[in-house]
């Protein structure tokens, strides 16, 4: 399902999970379900309720205070199980299950149930604990984008918890961006992982005046908002690497570390931009032509390039992108670009591998199913390996190490720092 849609999503859920999150959600009380009703698909029903309460808000004689209420309780209906679709993948499962190591009840749910009803339960009973899997993922994504930035400060800082401390912290954060327009009002939400002991700040920071037209019971109307800046840091006190992700270039990078360091670690610091390591992705033309390497060691079938992007020397200007299918059997990308592209010496000088996807088939299970994960990277340096699940990002950085893409003790970049 790649564009989200509530009944189809609420069709893999079962029933009696689907029950326990209604019951636990604020559009509960508004619904007149019969539970023990089992004549057609229970997610039907509730959907179909769901339509009738969203049609009642156009009756005449409802007044403005219960249409109000309706409205907010179904935005949150809807809200809410499209974050639980977006976060039912095996990357957020994982979040969920080092979130709540010590939480035994929670663990044997995740354990037990599917993704997107582990997703809905988190979601109902453990809040917080989705809320920090979903802050953990949302600054993930972010990582090597334009507007993140890695610095490395003292390791083993202290940073403080009391809420008047980080509430005057992100005031701070507001004032920076006064300037750019913003309001003064701040919000933050802290979260901490128990697996690498890192925290995370998320700072929603009161955005300029933007202007909006929209239609509000059926009628044309302008409105203004402010939309909220988000800003991050991720500080990690085993190594002092501190992650920002924060608009206004490196300026604002450094004003937000040295407010962090003055209002949340008390003591100045000075950070250090650490520069990304280029990958040698060069070493794909030759490592894929001719396999030498026993990947059956490691768990896998077969590593094959799926994409890449390819510039001349002559002029990198231009770019040649070159797709494979997915068939295990099937040329791949450097076998492709081998009869498409023309040279006039070597394949091997004539073009640069900028970008690339591998894709990793995994050894059959017991039943012959062969799984299979990919993965991107940039000759730059940055990579998607860290949106990979825990268990495949050990295996990725495995084959970084084997196809020579990386040096074996070479981490090069975040995506690869596993996790202790």
């Amino acid at each position: 399902m790649k564009v989200f849609n509530d009944r189809h999503f609420l069709r893999h859920i079962s029933g009696a999970a689907l029950r326990e999150f209604t019951e636990k959600h604020v559009i509960g009380s508004r619904l007149n379900m019969d539970w023990n009703d089992m004549s057609e698909s229970l997610a039907a029903r509730i959907c179909d309720q769901v339509q009738a309460l969203e049609q009642t808000l156009n009756s005449d004689a409802m007044n403005a205070k219960d249409r109000k209420a309706i409205s907010f309780d179904l935005f949150h209906w809807h809200e809410d199980l499209k974050r639980a679709y977006e976060m039912s993948s095996s990357l957020a499962v994982g979040e969920f299950q080092t979130i709540c190591e010590h939480d035994a009840f929670a663990l044997s749910v995740i354990n037990s149930r599917e993704p997107k009803e582990v997703a809905l339960w988190m979601l109902a009973f453990r809040d917080k604990a989705f809320r920090d899997a979903e802050h953990f993922i949302a600054f993930q994504a972010k990582t090597n984008g334009k507007y993140w930035k890695k610095n490395q400060i003292p390791a083993g800082l202290a940073p403080v918890k009391d809420r008047a401390a980080l509430d005057l912290f992100a005031k701070k954060i507001a004032e920076h961006y006064k300037k750019s327009g913003g309001g003064k009002s701040a919000h933050y939400e802290l979260s901490e992982r128990t697996r690498d002991g890192s925290m995370q700040l998320t700072i929603y920071v009161e955005g300029p005046v933007t202007a909006y037209a929209h239609f509000e019971d059926s009628q044309f109307v302008r409105i203004t908002s402010r939309v909220a800046l988000e800003t991050a840091i991720v500080y990690h006190p085993q190594t002092g690497i501190v992650e920002t992700v924060a608009k206004g270039g490196v300026k604002s990078h450094t004003a937000i570390l040295q407010l962090f360091g003055e209002h949340v670690v008390g003591q100045t610091i000075e950070p250090e931009e650490i520069e990304k390591k280029r990958y040698n992705l060069n070493a794909l033309r030759d490592g894929m032509l001719e396999p030498t390497i026993d990947w059956r060691r490691h768990g896998v079938q077969k590593v094959r390039l799926r994409r890449a992007k390819f510039s001349p020397r002559r002029d990198p200007v231009i770019s040649m992108h070159v797709e494979a299918t997915p068939d295990i059997e099937d040329p791949d990308a450097i076998q492709i670009a081998l009869k498409r592209l023309v040279y006039e010496t070597s394949f091997e000088m004539e073009y640069d591998l900028d970008s690339a996807t591998l894709l990793v088939y995994l050894m059959p299970n017991q039943k012959g199913k062969v799984s299979q994960f990919s993965f991107g990277l940039h000759a730059a340096g940055s990579s998607t390996v860290a949106n990979l699940s825990e268990r495949n990002q050990p295996i990725a950085k495995m084959v970084l190490q084997a196809l020579e893409i990386i040096e074996p003790d070479d981490l090069c970049d975040q995506e690869l720092e596993m996790a202790a």
